[in-house]
């Protein structure tokens, strides 16, 4: 599959299903991802229903096998104050039939623009250290390592390293 053979369009409460299969899928695969709790539908569209304002979620549809990735941005910081307010997180999933078929680039594409769209003007956001598919992911669109953690996770009863991630949409 290209990421031609791929639509992106902004989730709505009825993909709840379909966000929470491939999130599911990830973290019962036991891929180094920082979640290893499985979430309801139910759960996930009280997500997608409580996003914050300038939040959005965008999914990867593919013909015959619907909803293959999906991408959240939301603000970092969501205080009263405003000095946060052009920095977003940024969170990818995919579903591992679908990884390296460019479904993650073609989503990081639509969403940097709906990001800079909102205002933002810096994506940021962490990674388990042993997770080095998702970092070449994130070098290869522009991201660079600003620091780590050691033992900042726990996951399924063990520590894990984190690294920290951002990319300037308007210079990269």
């Amino acid at each position: 599959m290209s990421a031609a053979a791929v639509s992106i369009r902004k989730a709505g409460p009825e993909d709840a299903a379909g966000v929470a299969a491939v999130l599911n899928g990830v973290i019962a695969a036991g891929s180094p991802t920082l979640l290893d709790t499985p979430f309801s539908v139910d759960e996930e569209r009280a997500y997608i229903e409580s996003l914050p304002p300038r939040s959005f979620l965008h999914v990867a549809e593919a013909p015959g096998a619907g909803i293959v990735g999906f991408q959240t941005v939301i603000p970092w910081n969501t205080f009263v104050t405003t000095e946060f307010d052009h920095v977003a997180t940024i969170g990818t999933y995919v579903d591992a039939a679908r990884r390296r078929q460019g479904v993650g680039a073609a989503l990081a594409r639509s969403s940097f623009a709906a990001a800079l769209a909102l205002g933002y003007d810096k994506l940021f956001t962490d990674l388990r250290a042993d997770n080095l598919d998702s970092l070449a992911y994130h070098l290869a669109l522009g991201f660079s390592v600003v620091g780590a953690a050691r033992r900042h996770a726990r996951v399924r009863g063990r520590d894990v390293d984190v690294l920290f991630i951002e990319r300037f949409l308007k210079e990269g």
